[in-house]
């Protein structure tokens, strides 16, 4: 089914260097005639400031944290309602609510996105974004084809897959996360404000590649997080078989 559905796959690797000098600090769209390439975007350290640096961190620190809460919220609020702190568990129950309220992004949320867009990249010593083809998914273009992402590497908090999920670039594409995390309401919340995210269960991506949408997923998953290694390039694929057919199929 998901084969069926898709017309064309891409792997996407994320690439931090260390400190090195790119060139300009671009963060709109450059295309580069030699490969047919689009680079939308790339940093350049040499001209970041320490206030920029450290409004990166905060960016970086909200992923993060946002995750660390949607692991700890059930316990949480069990706690909160057994020793009477009755205020967490209002405070946990209004954000539950809220997350799964069907609402659409406003001023707020495209605000949020703006800053993490602005300044989560320049946390890092180097960043760049480069779609091969010059095709990137957000582009009001009629030859754009339904493409699925398949994000590589995971790493140990998937930074890569973030920097990915709040750019412009990718604007509309369905970022499908594990099913008991996007259940969570602290990620659903903080992921929706972010984009579009979606759950990255069978029939939920059967769903929405059978719709028509972009599709990103990075198919190695918590296994691939645990071999996270910053000497050598690590892939999990021995359970992604779905996945593994659209690779054969369309890479």
């Amino acid at each position: 089914q998901i084969k069926s559905c898709t017309s064309r796959a891409f792997r996407i690797f994320i690439c931090i260097p260390p400190a090195t000098t790119i060139p300009h600090n671009i963060m709109g769209e450059k295309k580069s005639n030699k490969h047919h390439n689009l680079t939308v975007l790339q940093t350049d350290p040499s001209s970041t400031t320490h206030v920029e640096s450290f409004h990166g961190m905060l960016a970086v620190s909200s992923f993060i944290v946002t995750w660390l809460a949607s692991l700890a919220s059930p316990l949480v609020l069990v706690l909160a309602l057994i020793r009477g702190y009755h205020n967490v568990a209002v405070f946990i129950i209004f954000v539950t609510i809220v997350a799964y309220l069907p609402w659409k992004n406003g001023a707020i949320s495209q605000y949020f996105q703006d800053y993490l867009n602005k300044y989560h990249p320049l946390y890092y010593d180097g960043v760049s974004i480069v779609f091969e083809g010059g095709d990137a998914p957000a582009a009001a273009s009629s030859k754009h084809k339904q493409t699925f992402f398949a994000v590589h590497p995971h790493g140990a908090f998937c930074i890569g897959w973030a920097l990915l999920y709040h750019n412009p670039s990718m604007k509309g594409v369905r970022f499908c996360f594990a099913p008991a995390l996007y259940a969570s309401p602290f990620f659903r919340w903080f992921s929706r404000m972010a984009n579009h995210p979606g759950s990255a269960s069978r029939p939920s991506m059967n769903a929405y590649l059978c719709a028509g949408e972009d599709v990103a997923l990075p198919p190695g998953g918590f296994e691939e997080a645990t071999l996270t290694s910053t000497n050598v390039d690590r892939v999990f694929i021995k359970r992604c078989t779905p996945v593994s057919k659209v690779w054969c199929c369309y890479i």
